[in-house]
């Protein structure tokens, strides 16, 4: 199974709106920030959520 896109996270200072894509299988979250950049595993589409608002907290 491939990454699909999940949603979408602003970052904390910019406000800017990112894409966040995450793969079930491999459990790897993703997000539209200088490309598909990598920001760690979820063990749900919610954790990836936030785990890609947390990666872009400070961006």
């Amino acid at each position: 199974m491939s990454a699909q896109v999940i949603g979408r996270v602003k970052s904390g200072r910019s406000l800017k709106s990112y894409e966040v894509k995450w793969d079930a299988s491999s459990r790897d979250v993703y997000v539209s920030y200088a490309g598909w950049t990598a920001c760690g595993k979820a063990s749900s589409a919610a954790d990836a959520m936030l785990r890609a608002e947390a990666f872009l907290y400070d961006k």
